[in-house]
């Protein structure tokens, strides 16, 4: 397993909800800005996640509805998002997280 606290059940809604905090000169939002975001499993199966920017562009969702989770292999699991603004492209770190199976059905 990843050295990680995050444990994300497979075939659970994945949703997170990202917060963007301006740097002094920086960026003072991301309208304009493309994201996107992806899940690689354990079998580097790349999932890539709805996201979603608010209006006011400082919070965006990250999303995976239940059926599509359904398709990760379990273990450890990368995430990171991608942002891009006039051809210029950054990235977040790469958050590690462990996919488990469920056992409720």
């Amino acid at each position: 397993m990843a050295d990680t606290d995050i444990i994300f059940k497979r075939e659970a809604t994945f949703l997170a909800t990202v917060t963007y905090a301006p740097e002094p000169g920086g960026l003072p939002n991301l309208i304009g800005c493309t994201v996107t975001s992806s899940i690689l499993d354990s079998g580097r199966n790349r999932y890539p996640l709805t996201v979603t920017l608010a209006g006011d562009g400082l919070t965006f969702t990250c999303q995976a509805d239940s059926a599509f989770t359904a398709t990760w292999d379990t273990g450890d699991a990368q995430w990171d998002i991608r942002f891009e603004i006039g051809g210029v492209v950054f990235y977040s770190q790469t958050i590690m997280l462990t996919v488990a199976s469920q056992v409720t059905l």
